[in-house]
């Protein structure tokens, strides 16, 4: 993979928030679930238009695929994310973010995930793979290894949780370094113990030494993910200070 500018955004739940702290992030990445959605023709041209020149990614709403065992269901969460996928290229957005189940996938899984990633990029839409909270490193490398095409979006509030809640099951070290050709997407924001998704100034996790094992040049987002936005500003810029001391500008 090339060389890439690394750039910083924010996750948004409603698509039509406005930043009363003006805050204006040309990166956005929105999630299907959003109230404004609603997979409707006008619906998609207002957002079309009301994120014209923006630059695009989408979050599924489905949570974590393959949990259920059911047939029907599998059927249905796969269609979901057609629909996404079909919607991503319709509104510009680059890449779709997903999750899927803590558990190894099975062949049948696999199978299914390796179709849906065909779909996807035959539409130009980076599938993205994005780990759990307290997630176990260990299944997420063995899926990785059956699905080499397969990228990830490494949230660091959800690593922090498998780390310090002792999920992870595997050196943190070791497990930064097997993902590390994998990352090409980071979620920001910090877990202290009990809370998740805060500020970076919150995180307990060392979220600068994360960064440090993995491949700044691949990285093509690093997304602010925050339930309250009182610590945007100075999570924007703790990342713009970091990424400055890496010789990247956003």
């Amino acid at each position: 993979m090339k060389k890439v500018k690394t750039k910083i955004g924010l996750k948004t739940w409603d698509i039509f928030y406005e930043d009363p702290k003006k805050i204006d992030m040309d990166v956005s990445e929105i999630i299907s679930s959003d109230k404004n959605f609603g997979f409707k023709k006008k619906n998609l041209d207002i957002i079309k238009q009301k994120l014209k020149g923006k630059n695009l990614s989408m979050h599924t709403q489905t949570t974590m695929v393959f949990t259920y065992k059911e047939k029907t269901l599998q059927e249905m969460e796969i269609n979901i994310l057609k629909a996404e996928i079909l919607a991503c290229k319709y509104l510009g957005c680059k890449e779709l973010i997903v999750h899927l189940k803590q558990n190894k996938l099975t062949a049948q899984e696999i199978k299914l995930l390796s179709g849906l990633l065909k779909y996807s990029k035959k539409n130009k839409v980076e599938f993205l793979y994005e780990v759990n909270e307290n997630f176990n490193g260990k299944n997420v490398l063995y899926n990785l290894e059956k699905l080499p095409q397969l990228k990830v979006n490494l949230d660091l509030c959800h690593l922090g949780m498998a780390v310090m809640n002792k999920t992870l099951n595997m050196d943190l070290e070791e497990f930064l370094r097997k993902v590390r050709k994998r990352v090409i997407y980071i979620h920001a924001s910090g877990y202290d113990g009990e809370k998740g998704h805060l500020g970076l100034n919150k995180s307990k996790l060392d979220w600068k030494n994360v960064l440090n094992k993995l491949d700044l040049n691949k990285i093509k987002k690093i997304i602010i993910e925050l339930l309250k936005l009182d610590d945007l500003k100075e999570t924007n810029k703790q990342i713009e200070e970091y990424l400055k001391s890496h010789e990247q500008v956003n």
